[in-house]
């Protein structure tokens, strides 16, 4: 049996580990240099001391690695990095290019570790030169060992406060933290807190962070709203509101962050059914508990089915490789698959606790009129309520009206707040609203590149 695994993160590696101990040949495909996705990401060019600076999540990943590296060296598995996967086909066909040629290679199942993206927080001033997302800050702080100086991050989320303490640790740490949830948030969220040893856990390495943030004196404002970024002479002025008290912070970089969602290009591309997360605010692939989807022999793993971090996403990369394996004939499977769902399970509930307490704000959810939505295309959100006006009723119309979600990214980061906009104007859910209709190429692939496909045998 061949198998395809698309992503090189904590869900794509697990999985991959899990087939190969059984003599299964996987091929994995990643965009980055180097394996590891984000959690981990250039994980294997730095040093202990350096891995250590950035966290103990971080340098767990020495070990997950240094079994990937074993298992290629060994020829039982193929990695292909700085690949960009454009098709992926009912039929099992994986299409990809690298390096400027195209490939194409027919598989017996396939396993979709496609992880997350950070979700968009457009709001005024969003599209300026020197407002980034958090998440672009920790490529810099992984890759380049650089964390840009006098920055101010708006927003929240786990990942929120682990860049402001990776920063702190690399000697930048931000001028402050501007947050968006309040008091009501973690009152609702409380009611969702099960405690048991991982949820426990999972709090206090929370609460350690905030510690650290408090000890070193970041000053963090919560509860902030209508957010306005102004920029002028590389001096970006942020304005704000508290409790309807209007505040400014001086900044040289902004850092964005409003959570991150599933990555469902290609779960969208197939024609899979998605279900729309109240939780999470986002679509999400329909799978059953084990990461199988309706497609036989294509199943998804780790964040591409539900964020729930990078110790969930191993397991849940665990878990789509056994559930592959017994449905394949592997009856020996069949107990880890138990035993591993039910450590998957005691994230989840932790994770219900944290999607209600960092739930994305309507005011950045339904922007107003002047807030571009569509960076690829410069569509704003008075534009698409215009088309709503005149009978656009969904994603996919809109794009005939406005050119919106046809740019590069293929609405991969405007899509869930088209889909809230659309919502809130005609007066449906988002299910009924849906989604993009994606197509392939996913990722922009040149005429040359498909001119020139190599099928691999």
């Amino acid at each position: 049996m061949r198998v395809a695994v698309i992503g090189a993160g904590p869900a794509g590696i697990s999985a991959s580990l899990v087939l190969v101990a059984r003599s299964v040949h996987v091929t994995m495909l990643d965009e980055q240099q180097s394996a590891g996705g984000q959690i981990y990401r250039n994980l294997a060019n730095v040093s202990v001391d350096q891995a250590q600076s950035l966290g103990s999540d971080y340098i767990t990943g020495k070990s997950l690695l240094k079994q990937l590296e074993q298992a290629i060296d060994k020829k039982i598995l193929t990695l292909f990095s700085r690949t960009s996967v454009w098709s992926v086909t009912e039929k099992k066909e994986v299409y990809w290019s690298i390096d400027g040629k195209s490939y194409c290679q027919k598989f017996d199942a396939i396993i979709l570790a496609t992880g997350s993206i950070e979700r968009a927080m457009p709001i005024d001033g969003w599209t300026n030169p020197g407002v980034i997302t958090a998440g672009a800050a920790q490529i810099l702080i992984k890759t380049a060992r650089y964390a840009p100086p006098s920055s101010v991050l708006i927003g929240s989320g786990p990942l929120f406060y682990l860049v402001a303490c990776q920063m702190l640790e690399m000697g930048n740490p931000p001028k402050a933290l501007l947050e968006t949830q309040n008091n009501s948030d973690l009152f609702k969220a409380f009611i969702h807190l099960r405690p048991n040893l991982t949820s426990l856990l999972y709090l206090a390495k929370g609460l350690v962070m905030l510690a650290k943030l408090k000890f070193a004196g970041i000053k963090r404002i919560k509860a902030v709203s209508d957010v306005r970024i102004k920029s002028e002479d590389n001096v970006h002025i942020i304005e704000f509101s508290k409790a309807r008290i209007k505040s400014q912070i001086e900044a040289e970089t902004v850092l964005l962050h409003a959570g991150v969602h599933p990555n469902i290009q290609i779960t969208q591309a197939l024609g899979l059914k998605h279900d729309w997360s109240q939780e999470n605010h986002c679509f999400e692939p329909r799978t059953d508990k084990f990461g199988r989807t309706s497609l036989n022999n294509i199943l998804v793993a780790g964040d591409g089915i539900k964020i729930l971090g990078a110790d969930a996403a191993k397991i849940s990369g665990n878990c789509a490789a056994l559930a592959l394996l017994v449905d394949n004939g592997f009856v020996n499977a069949k107990a880890d698959l138990s035993r591993t769902y039910r450590a998957h399970q005691k994230y989840v509930q932790i994770h219900k606790f944290l999607d209600v307490l960092y739930a994305p704000k309507d005011w950045y959810s339904c922007p107003t009129n002047n807030i571009v939505i569509c960076r690829c295309e410069e569509v704003t959100a008075g534009k698409i309520r215009e088309a709503v006006k005149i009978g656009c009723l969904g994603p996919n119309q809109l794009k005939a009206y406005s050119r919106c979600g046809m740019g590069n990214c293929q609405g991969r980061y405007c899509g869930n707040i088209v889909v809230n906009l659309i919502s809130e104007m005609v007066g449906q859910t988002p299910e009924e609203t849906g989604y993009f209709r994606i197509r392939s190429p996913i990722k922009p692939v040149s005429l040359a590149e498909v001119a020139n496909l190599e099928t691999i045998i």
